[in-house]
């Protein structure tokens, strides 16, 4: 999807991803869009309704708080 899109920093973007995906968001993970920046997804926004954005927001926050503790390290 081509338009508005926000990247966001993360330390696994395998794990944001799959975990999104878990509640029906499709991101794209970032290693195919940076040359040197780090790892992060990168959300296509440009037809995101505003009264899906908190949706997305709180399933976000959740994916990174199992993120961290499945996969942190």
């Amino acid at each position: 999807m081509s338009g508005m899109n926000v990247w966001v920093p993360v330390r696994d973007e395998s794990a944001v991803v799959n975990g999104l995906r878990s509640y029906r968001w499709w991101v794209a993970a970032g290693a195919r869009f940076r040359l040197a920046s780090a790892p992060g997804v990168r959300i296509s926004v440009a037809e995101l309704e505003p009264s899906d954005a908190m949706r997305l927001a709180s399933d976000f926050a959740a994916v990174l708080g199992e993120s961290e503790a499945t996969y942190g390290g």
